[in-house]
């Protein structure tokens, strides 16, 4: 794959804007080759100093050293050390000295990025025999804590209930809801994996979302984070995957299982007992007689028909039941949410040998969805690594990663969708399969025992199908000409008497593709004991291929494009350590090429002009003019400083201008009717970058021992935020995008944690607001009217805002309050009655995690122009989780578990169905009868609210408790850890 994108490159240098961009990187490279700073993104630091413990002098000459690895240094006249290019994780780091006892400092914890301090008292040999053994204390208080960021180990949440994968984890941070970051929109956050990016370029997804047992650590950064972070505006997500010790294999093995139940709120959907529509149409007379709410002709004769059978309504009536029953609903009475969840994740690492160690780990996990279908859904993941040491230490590490998914996805499942779907589980559901790899080179050598270079390659490619049966490349391309009008599955739509539909098949395909490849090279130094520099050169080339098939059982859209974009990043940052200030001073600079043409006529894109200049009646958009957008580039100045103004309490302050590129669906998707050879949506490659200036103050405290209070309040004022348009004019009508819109984000987080003892948990707490014209690309579209003055014979251009907020307004996904509570006690050994010998409470733990937040802001049906002046009931949940641990389990350390999700079976309401609009000042019937009726009236009410006919909503009442709510009810889960 590698080698296919290579052999692009002269393709681009060859171009002349492709060549200014070969120029611009041959320059930057030689610049940073040059030059002495880098950060080595996924690696922390150690340092410290050592004294005599009688005489309180420095000890010059001392040797220090991680115990397990090759890494270590030696104290200078200050008696102070620094270890550089630590990986994340839990070390022992032993101290020696001729003449003196050697001290070792167990559990050091080191984060990536951060400065981990220990320190030595060393007393003579002659007056104490053998090696001190003292455990590291984590300190209360970072001092060089210049960001708002959380680093969450995986051995902090390994009692947590529900932690799953990195975006459980995630979930636990205030400032992070529903995938928003600090207020921003979805996808405005980066994710990256031991330092190098997995990011979906077509999207901005995470292309992986790792497993736990593969995480050493996860580090949540909301505001401040340093200059070697590009393409990202509201957060950063660094993983860190654990690495094999060179001491010994560690292994370890979980198995879980939910317990059968449904996974719906409300009644089965195919019981006659919990939905009034079936329990009328399983009655005879309610097929010969009708309805009152519903006055006209005999049911059965819609499906019979009047002059069939010789006109013997009984054999009608018969038949049309008959057919309604074993045809069209096949499932009736059908019983469901008896099976079990299961997953099955393990890990392991150790040493290959004396130079080389391994990790790996995996998971296979099957869920069944919450209706029946013909396979579960299936979710795969292998992690792994490899790491060598080479003389002069020098360090190669090959990571990589492989995630494998299969769902079923219900069409419109937020939508009257359902009833395409409901009773014809085959046909009707769609599926999606992804299978995304991962690849990484890193190779780290030291210069000297204050400066190490390093070189990263990164391959991320993704592979996304989405279709239904049968598959689009299963039927012949005839069947896909313009407007064949034939449904998707080659059978006819049968709609039964309470609307539902049967044999109504799905029509959307898609089959994308993306590949990433990337280059880095860095250099790090402690130039000074106050001065690390680092910076570092990154240059990225993108492959993307889509071929969708679009709305294939009308008038067929097809989506089909490709693009190789490339992209530069050049950073420069100083950590500065003074005794009464931490400062980290950044600078960044991006470009990117899209290489990708744009059409010239904004009003008719396809429309091709003669020789002149002439507007010709020819639409072909092969032949249509384009331009090349021009090469895009921003600098960024980032800022971070706290001050240490006691051990116990730290200030910061950071500001940061923040660059995104848009994702490249918005750059060069391109959807047409290929019959008329009309757009329907077209790409802008001539999108500038999505920014964010983001400033932030806050204080950290130590309460007690172990208690700690961090406040941070921050602002951000967002703008270039992507918006769709509407272009219309010629006969042309079609979408588009543009820099046009922005959003004001402001509030204050507040985080009490307790770490330390037996009883632990962190309270977090969000107030923000979160406003602008659209929480989405197309909630707001502009339109843009071209017209004609018969006059002066001139064109003019209208810009009509009917779809967009005349003030601002509060985004949808705003929430204001959002309190998260995590509490755990563990007893300790042999804590509790003895019972024959035994401690039968020892080593058990009881923990809890709860949220208790706002609800969304909605338009109300009762004032439609105050856009989003409402909002949803606050939104409650509590998960629970109990354990106990076996320190001697047939020769291995055991945990069983269980758990229990939605403790208290709290309800949210589906924000998308029930109050989600289209546009601006729009609202929707379900939100009027949610706000005039009780939810359970039989006739008005939201829960038998149907879109599809309203008259016979009243004949045909469906409880639709499965559309009403967003969450799942009470769950159990049971689980066993083993550890060897």
């Amino acid at each position: 794959m590698i080698q296919n994108v290579d052999s692009k490159v002269p393709d681009i240098i060859s171009d002349s804007k492709g060549g200014r961009i070969a120029a611009v990187v041959c320059a930057m490279l030689l610049a940073i080759l040059f030059s002495s700073s880098a950060h080595a993104q996924n690696a922390g630091k150690i340092s410290g100093q050592i004294t005599d413990a009688e005489t309180g002098e420095p000890l010059v000459g001392c040797n220090i050293f991680i115990v397990g690895t090759k890494l270590g240094g030696i104290t200078d006249p200050d008696g102070s050390f620094f270890i550089l290019n630590v990986p994340p994780g839990k070390y022992d780091v032993q101290a020696s000295m001729i003449g003196y006892q050697k001290v070792l400092q167990t559990e050091v914890i080191v984060n990536a990025g951060k400065t981990s301090t220990v320190t030595y008292r060393l007393h003579s040999a002659t007056l104490v025999q053998g090696v001190v053994e003292i455990v590291a204390v984590r300190p209360d208080v970072e001092p060089e804590k210049t960001s708002t960021s959380a680093v969450i180990r995986a051995d902090d949440v390994r009692e947590v209930a529900g932690m799953r994968d990195v975006a459980d984890v995630i979930g636990l941070a205030a400032d992070v809801t529903d995938g928003h970051f600090r207020g921003g929109r979805e996808g405005e956050e980066l994710y990256t994996l031991q330092g190098m990016g997995i990011i979906n370029p077509l999207d901005a997804s995470s292309a992986f979302v790792p497993i736990m047992s593969a995480v050493e650590e996860i580090e949540v950064i909301t505001s401040g984070f340093g200059a070697q972070y590009g393409n990202a505006q509201s957060g950063v997500v660094n993983i860190s995957m654990k690495e094999g010790k060179s001491d010994k294999w560690r292994t370890s093995f979980e198995s879980r299982m939910r317990s059968p139940g449904r996974k719906h709120f409300g009644p089965s959907v195919f019981d006659p007992n919990g939905n009034p529509y079936l329990a009328k149409l399983l009655d005879p007379n309610f097929w010969s007689q009708g309805d009152e709410n519903n006055p006209g002709q005999a049911l059965y004769q819609s499906i019979s028909g009047k002059n069939g059978y010789a006109k013997d309504t009984l054999v009608q009536l018969q038949i049309a039941m008959t057919l309604w029953r074993l045809q069209m609903k096949r499932d009736l009475y059908r019983n469901y949410g008896n099976t079990v969840d299961y997953s099955i994740e393990g890990g392991t690492g150790g040493p290959l040998n004396e130079n080389t160690r391994m990790f790996v780990a995996l998971r296979s996990n099957v869920v069944n969805p919450e209706f029946p279908t013909e396979k579960p859904d299936l979710q795969q993941q292998v992690m792994g690594n490899v790491a060598a040491d080479f003389g002069s230490g020098a360090t190669l590490l090959v990571s990589g990663g492989y995630a494998r998914n299969f769902s079923n996805v219900f069409p419109s499942v937020n939508g009257l969708g359902f009833y395409n779907w409901l009773w014809d589980r085959d046909l009707a559901i769609q599926y999606q399969q992804t299978a995304n790899t991962q690849f990484g080179l890193r190779f780290t050598q030291p210069l000297s025992p204050k400066t190490f270079y390093e070189i990263k390659l990164n391959g991320l490619q993704t592979r996304l199908r989405f279709g239904s049966t049968p598959w689009r490349s299963s039927v012949p391309d005839s069947l896909f000409a313009f407007q064949m009008n034939t449904n998707t599955v080659l059978t006819k739509i049968v709609t039964g008497p309470d609307q539902f539909s049967y044999m109504n098949g799905t029509d959307d395909f898609r089959d994308e593709k993306t590949l990433t490849v990337s280059l880095e090279t860095a250099v790090t130094s402690q130039v000074t004991k106050s001065h690390l520099l680092n910076g570092g050169l990154q240059m990225i080339l993108y492959t993307i291929d889509a071929n969708d098939y679009l709305n294939t059982s009308a008038t067929l859209q097809t989506r089909k494009y490709s693009a190789r974009p490339f992209e530069a990043g050049l950073y420069g940052q100083d950590k500065m350590e003074f005794e009464g200030m931490i400062a980290n001073v950044g600078l960044r600079w991006d470009l990117w090429s899209v290489d990708k043409e744009y059409y010239v006529n904004a009003f008719n894109p396809f429309g091709v002009v003669d020789s002149l200049g002439n507007q010709t009646t020819t639409i072909d958009p092969n032949l249509a003019a384009k331009a090349k957008p021009p090469i895009l580039g921003r600098l960024q100045p980032r800022t971070g400083v706290s001050f240490p103004v006691s051990v116990n309490t730290v200030f910061h302050l950071n500001y940061g201008s923040f660059m995104q590129r848009p994702s490249f669906q918005y750059i060069v998707a391109t959807t047409i009717q290929p019959g008329f050879r009309t757009p329907i949506t077209l790409g802008n490659p001539r999108l500038e970058p999505q920014t964010t200036n983001s400033y932030d103050i806050g204080v950290t405290h130590g309460i007690l021992e172990g208690l700690t209070l961090d406040i941070s309040g921050y602002y951000k004022d967002v703008k270039n935020l992507i918006e769709q348009a509407t272009f219309t004019g010629g006969g042309v009508t079609y979408n588009s995008y543009f820099n046009r819109d922005y959003a004001d984000i402001r509030g204050f987080r507040l985080a009490l944690t307790k770490r330390k003892g037996n009883f632990t948990g962190s309270i977090n707490y969000q107030f923000g607001y979160a406003t602008g014209k659209s929480a989405t690309v197309s909630n707001a579209p502009p339109l843009f009217r071209q017209g004609y003055d018969s006059v002066s014979h001139t064109t003019f251009v209208t810009t009509e805002l009917t779809n967009v907020p005349v003030r601002d307004i509060l985004l949808d996904f705003d929430r204001t309050h959002n309190l998260i509570v995590t509490l755990a006690n563990i007893s300790g050994d042999e804590w509790g009655p003895n019972l024959f010998g035994t401690h039968p409470l020892e080593n058990v733990a009881l923990s809890s995690n709860s949220f208790a937040r706002s609800g969304r802001p909605y338009t109300s049906s009762k004032d439609t122009k105050l856009i989003n002046g409402a909002r949803t009931p606050a939104e409650y949940n509590t998960n629970v989780r109990l354990s106990k641990r076996f320190s001697n389990f047939f020769g291995t350390n055991a945990t069983m578990y269980a758990e229990v999700l939605n403790l208290f079976n709290n309800k949210i309401l589906n924000y998308t169905y029930l109050f989600q609009t289209p546009n601006a000042g729009q609202t929707n019937n379900r939100v009027e009868a949610y706000e005039n009726y009780s939810l359970e009236d039989p006739s008005q009410g939201v829960l038998y609210w149907n879109d599809t006919n309203l008259q016979k909503a009243k004949s045909f009442p469906v409880d639709q408790s499965f559309l009403i709510y967003d969450n799942a009810p009470r769950a159990f889960y049971f689980g066993v850890v083993v550890e060897f």
